[in-house]
């Protein structure tokens, strides 16, 4: 990809001063610096030196900063001390005082009566301070991460066939591939500048790009030389048919799988069960689309496989993924330059989060089912083993269903807006309500800060220094541009006041958490990642401002980080080495140490088979048509950042529902027709996309937009992966009718016509205009 450094400033003249930092607003960590003009944020400009992006921007990175100076800004702490009553501003010890009394008296009745749900968006001293305060103070079960609604799966799924999470190929194995798969991963809309690396490298290359995913996206459209226009739910169905033709066909690497897999025997019966027409059949394909995309697979080494959303979020997701890491141990494409699976994380810093284990993880990757590991970690956090009570931690929904039984009663939401993003949404607003509420966030307006009974104001982006790490294991670091507005905190101060507040202490009663800037967390959090799968030991703050970004492990062995994993095909499977003991892909129930004594690889890979099954919540006659949530290009997650941009949120102010002409004509509706939606849990209503992006019986709604009759969840369900606990998202059942005839806006029209691939520009290379403040409310 050629370097070309795009830059949006919202002054006329020069700035003050270029910071050095990275974009949040995707997982992709594009480098960039902050322009700051008379102490505030004025633009930013692409780094042209940095690896990941070359000075390339998207849409969202390039417009979405002017949120930090949205006139909506949390400034000051406000409590509430009785539900019927408005939200005060009060100091920070008034607010802190409260916090803790609320915590200790949850605490009181034990601590699995707390929960925390946090983001994938802080930084990483930020989650291993949070993981410290968690694990080693409270000892609770009750935490997650918003990771969980959208990359849950990449880690469950690493896990399942390496043993640990870590993505095993980089961006540099993009550039070098033949052909790039991309599983359930609209990559031209979610992470636009490695999109334009894509294509970069299929035409230096000459390669192919494969694609599956119900929908008919601007991924599709730009760049697809073979669409598999899939149904939703039959992604499991897809792999083993892929599987089958492999090996039918001989193009596996009997080598390769016989010298560093387990497991092929159980994986040739079970895929045996999917001859291409079977396979092709269920998924609503051709059989010739199926061999086509098989033989490439099959015949082509140097393959790269992208996995996101469309794959994780359902029932299936381990499964289908962990498969997708089959396809490359059968074929021997990994661990080598061109070659490898890369299950995507979706947020700037969720793998942050997954390393620093303030999710479902525990820190450094390790196991809480093996003594060893904790008998480390409590080393290391000089806490006593004996009082030390690891406890695999329960997903949100799960602790969403303990509220709503009445088991939690405090909850503390960081950095995410789940009245918007969780599932089932009326539901989820009732549970919300139900408890003690405490919500940290930048802004004051979110939806779920309406129902806060605390508000923490927190700085953002740009306003705090520390580490984030992208999809590819790079880590980035964002130094501090600007002051928070007001009286706003970083995360990591809040942290380390919570935990002095609450008293915490080592076994020799010195304070828990003894750092108290995030450069001394992060020198402690290299002690802890040591030896493990993501270890930072060799990294400093220098090293990855020299070079950009740092791709872990980077220790003695690899001083200035690794390009990929698995080079020696050693993989991290061996009983005393793995993160986890592995799960049933069908039920989710755990294998103990006794379990995994009998099929300890010692270093080898697995390849694990898994059948196909139906989706727990089809059509009916009442709901005969299948809803798809997903993102567009201009907006991340449910708006609090890029909605503050007048271009961006210009672009898609609104959601609207895609619909098939089939459909449409049948139900007899036009093109900006108001529609509504309705299910067992909700209703929607918008105006109509007619377009074939979707498949006959199935329809598309942005989940980005709002409470109420414009959110997507209203529609969504409970039901998840076994063994990732995602939540399926992709596939809920709906009725469709017109509320009335309209006429399209312009901004619809507009997105129409990228839906039509009007244009095959990548949307990063198009330019829309500057951004110097938000849009009205």
């Amino acid at each position: 990809m050629q370097t070309r450094i795009d830059v949006n400033l919202g002054i006329a003249g020069p700035p003050d001063a270029w910071v050095h930092s990275a974009c949040l607003l995707c997982s992709n960590g594009c480098g960039l610096d902050i322009a700051v003009k008379d102490g505030r944020i004025a633009g930013v400009r692409g780094s042209a030196q940095h690896p990941v992006n070359f000075g390339h921007l998207g849409p969202k990175g390039e417009h979405a900063w002017v949120a930090n100076n949205s006139r909506r800004r949390g400034t000051v702490p406000m409590i509430r001390r009785q539900k019927n009553q408005p939200l005060q501003p009060v100091t920070w010890m008034e607010a802190m005082d409260f916090f803790v009394e609320k915590l200790r008296d949850a605490l009181s009745l034990g601590h699995e009566n707390l929960a925390c749900y946090n983001s994938g968006q802080l930084t990483i001293e930020e989650f291993y301070t949070l993981a410290k305060i968690w694990r080693g103070g409270l000892q609770s079960s009750n935490i997650d991460g918003n990771t969980r609604l959208c990359t849950a799966t990449s880690a469950t799924g690493l896990m399942a066939n390496f043993g640990a999470d870590g993505p095993v190929a980089s961006y540099v194995d993009i550039d070098q591939a033949d052909l790039i798969c991309l599983y359930g991963h609209n990559v031209a809309e979610t992470q636009t500048v490695l999109w334009e690396r894509m294509l970069a490298a299929k035409q230096k290359n000459g390669g192919r790009i494969v694609v599956a995913d119900p929908r008919k996206t601007p991924t599709v459209r730009q760049g697809a030389d073979l669409h598999l226009q899939l149904r939703a739910g039959t992604n499991v169905a897809l792999m083993n048919g892929i599987i089958h033709l492999l090996i039918a066909r001989g193009w596996i690497d009997t080598n390769f799988v016989a010298t560093h897999t387990v497991g092929f025997e159980q994986m040739k019966q079970v895929t045996s069960e999917y001859p291409p027409e079977r396979a092709a059949e269920i998924c609503g394909i051709a059989r010739d689309e199926l061999e086509t995309a098989a033989e490439w697979i099959g015949t082509t080494r140097r393959m790269v496989s992208t996995v996101l959303q469309g794959f994780y979020q359902s029932v299936e997701a381990t499964a289908a993924s962990s498969l997708v890491n089959s396809v490359h141990l059968l074929t021997g494409a990994i661990g080598k330059p061109g070659a490898g699976p890369l299950l995507m994380a979706g947020q700037p810093s969720a793998m942050s989060n997954r390393e620093a284990g303030a999710d479902g993880s525990y820190p450094g990757y390790r196991n809480p089912h093996n003594e060893t590991h904790m008998r480390d970690l409590c080393a290391l956090w000089n806490l006593d083993f004996i009082n030390f009570h690891p406890e695999v931690p329960k997903d949100i929904l799960l602790m969403m269903e303990a509220a709503e039984r009445g088991e939690i009663e405090f909850m503390w939401v960081i950095g995410t807006n789940p009245l918007v993003s969780l599932p089932d949404q009326n539901r989820s607003e009732r549970i919300l309500r139900k408890m003690f509420l405490v919500v940290q966030d930048p802004f004051i307006d979110t939806e779920t800060v309406e129902l806060a009974d605390i508000y923490f104001p927190a700085a953002m982006w740009g306003e705090k220094t520390g580490c984030v790490t992208n999809a590819d294991r790079s880590v980035n670091l964002l130094l501090k541009a600007v002051e928070p507005p007001g009286d706003a905190r970083s995360d990591f101060d809040i942290f380390v006041e919570v935990a002095n507040r609450l008293g915490f202490k080592d076994k020799d009663g010195a304070p828990l958490v003894q750092f108290g800037e995030p450069k001394e967390a992060f020198e402690e959090w290299k002690k802890v990642s040591k030896g493990r799968p993501c270890d930072y030991s060799g990294m400093t703050y220098d090293l990855i401002l020299e070079m950009g970004a740092v791709r872990w492990p980077c220790n003695d062995e690899h001083p200035r980080g690794a390009e990929r994993l698995y080079e020696d095909h050693r993989f991290w499977t061996g009983i005393d080495d793995c993160e986890s003991y592995g799960a049933d892909f069908l039920t989710g129930n755990k294998h103990t140490r006794s379990d995994y004594e009998h099929i300890d690889p010692k270093g080898k890979a697995f390849l694990k088979p898994a059948k196909w099954r139906r989706q727990p919540n089809p059509t009916t006659e009442d709901y005969p048509i299948l809803m798809n949530t997903g993102r567009v290009v201009y907006h991340f997650h449910t708006r609090t950042k890029t909605g503050r941009s007048s271009v961006l949120n210009g672009r898609a102010p609104h959601a609207y529902v895609e619909i098939h002409p089939q459909d449409a004509e049948r139900l007899g509706i036009d093109l900006g027709d108001l529609v509504e939606l309705t299910s067992p849990h909700g209703r929607w209503e918008g105006p109509a996309m007619v377009v074939d992006c979707v498949r006959p019986g199935e329809v598309f709604v942005p989940f980005h937009y709002g409470h109420g009759a414009q959110s997507a969840n209203q529609h969504t369900w409970y039901a998840r992966d076994p063994v990732s606990n995602q939540p399926q998202l992709k596939s809920s059942p709906v009725a469709v009718r017109r509320l009335s005839f309209g006429e399209p806006e312009p901004w619809l029209l507009a997105r129409l016509a990228e839906l039509n691939g009007d244009t095959n520009e990548p949307f990063a290379a198009r330019k829309f205009g500057q951004t110097t403040e938000e849009p009205a409310a």
